[in-house]
């Protein structure tokens, strides 16, 4: 069988010429304006001083739409407007000079926003709701002279309430490109955001909304009451006969002889659903299931915190601190993840990482559970160089290509008894570094789906990953790490040199 373990979830946005990848990047605090408004309040606790290196958001797929939608607002939403770059080929490392070749086209795009005094903090909850990137059309590059001056407008119910250029960004489009692929790799299709103008106007349910940018054009969409409005559900994780998802035992995906097979456990290896046995090292590995929406949990272990507590201001009383990933950053089991040259200190991060199986929409905790189809291991890897202060993870962090391994097995929840009374332990060239167990979790699976789900529609094949407990300790080029849970597996990632990235 040479077909997928689960299916992939489309996100159904599609406009000619081409077809949105689904992982659509913006660019926080990139106005100059906007950073010299904060003045000295960019130097204060927690935040420590002005970004060093772009700040990302991952706008996930539950947010897209495109012209003509009906968005649900709670209340009041900031409507900001900016200007979408697509990507045209595979980007690493590109040099400024050479960042328009990458390009494809330019789109006008409506980032809302639920109104915020922090300018920090990854903000999931305020810019993750559903329907809340609205995407335009495409225009070909070769029809856009200059991206970096372009006029731009918001009208509100036929009034214009901005009027802006794309440009006064601290990072222009070839700077932003420069910058972004020196950590992580941009595919075809993917959209980066130049960054909203500030301060951006406000709108609410009933208001009309028209954004035009010079040059491509003019994007319209309509908001709603969020009780009213639609939302668009995307069915259930199913094997590969189509079927829905039903426990029987571990699973991989695996590419093997020029196709993607699924396989099981088998003492020798693993076993392919044609029969065939082969030896782990005879494949290669890949995430155990087509993944969705990303989001990862930070500082969701008691003792974590407490390891930490010296650095920190923030408590368990806090909500959730959440943060997206993009799908650059999977890597399967026994495969390689970049330590970068120079870095003082890298860590992994063993996680049980929780896979949704149906559509999560307002889901009461007590009924959480229901909408969960199985568990992985993670290896979420961090460089504390770049992490700047813990109220801003940037996608340099956590996001770098390859610096996410997930596997080996996708375990049906039916056959995992309680997933938080399970031992975690990473050991690092055979020796024990690590170890804890997701019963000393600060907020558990139930909350968490409930937490989520209250803003946001989780969608099958969405991964949460769950934090990891105290013990996270440099590694260096060359070390073998091995997160294993009990009942979940035995995940295996060797850290490489640039060299092996092409960096």
């Amino acid at each position: 069988m040479s077909q997928p373990l689960l299916h992939p979830v489309s996100t159904g946005f599609e406009v000619a010429p081409w077809r949105l990848s689904g992982v659509v990047y913006g660019a926080l605090l990139n106005h100059a304006a906007q950073l010299a408004a904060l003045g000295a309040a960019a130097e204060q606790p927690p935040y420590k001083g002005a970004p060093r290196a772009p700040v990302l958001q991952v706008r996930p797929r539950n947010t897209l739409c495109g012209p003509g939608s009906v968005v649900g607002v709670p209340g009041a939403v900031e409507v900001g407007a900016s200007l979408g770059i697509v990507i045209g080929r595979t980007a690493c490392r590109v040099a400024v000079d050479e960042a328009e070749g990458v390009v494809a086209g330019y789109l006008v795009a409506a980032e809302l926003s639920l109104p915020s005094d922090s300018h920090y903090r990854p903000a999931v909850r305020l810019k993750a709701r559903d329907g809340f990137t609205v995407l335009g059309p495409v225009v070909p590059a070769a029809e856009v002279e200059d991206p970096d001056a372009l006029a731009l407008q918001v009208v509100v119910n036929g009034q214009a309430r901005l009027q802006a250029c794309t440009g006064g960004r601290v990072r222009g489009v070839a700077q932003l490109i420069a910058d972004v692929t020196e950590f992580m790799t941009l595919s075809p299709g993917d959209v980066l955001l130049l960054g909203a103008e500030t301060p951006a106007p406000q709108a609410q349910a009933g208001d009309q909304i028209t954004l035009g940018l010079e040059g491509l054009g003019a994007l319209s969409f309509s908001l709603a009451p969020e009780a009213a409005a639609a939302v668009a559900t995307k069915g259930e994780l199913r094997a590969d006969d189509g079927t829905e998802l039903h426990p029987r035992g571990p699973r991989a995906r695996v590419a093997y002889d020029g196709a993607v097979h699924e396989a099981t456990p088998h003492q020798q290896g693993l076993r392919l659903a044609d029969g065939r046995v082969l030896r782990e090292d005879q494949v290669q590995w890949l995430p155990p299931f087509e993944v969705g929406t990303i989001l990862a949990l930070g500082l969701n272990y008691a003792d974590h915190l407490k390891e930490l507590s010296k650095e920190l201001t923030i408590t368990t009383k806090d909500e959730p601190l959440v943060f997206l990933k993009g799908p650059g950053a999977l890597v399967g089991h026994r495969g390689h993840t970049r330590r970068p040259a120079g870095v003082a200190f890298m860590h992994y991060e063993c996680e049980l990482a929780v896979v949704i199986g149906k559509t999560a929409r307002h889901v009461a905790a007590k009924d959480a559970m229901d909408h969960v189809a199985g568990y992985t291991v993670c290896n979420d890897y961090a460089i504390r160089d770049y992490l700047e202060n813990w109220y801003r993870p940037n996608l340099r962090v956590k996001n770098r290509d390859g610096a996410t391994a997930l596997g080996p097995w996708f375990v049906p929840a039916a056959d995992v008894a309680d997933p938080h009374a399970l031992a975690l332990r990473t050991t690092v060239n055979g020796q024990l570094t690590q170890q804890g167990t997701t019963a000393n979790m600060v907020n558990d699976i139930p909350a968490l789906i409930e937490y989520l789900s209250g803003f946001m529609t989780l969608q099958a094949g969405d991964v949460i990953l769950t934090g990891t407990p105290e013990g996270v300790v440099n590694v260096n080029e060359g070390d073998e790490v091995v997160c294993e849970i009990d009942g979940i597996g035995r995940l295996v990632n060797t850290l490489v040199g640039d060299a092996a990235f092409g960096r």
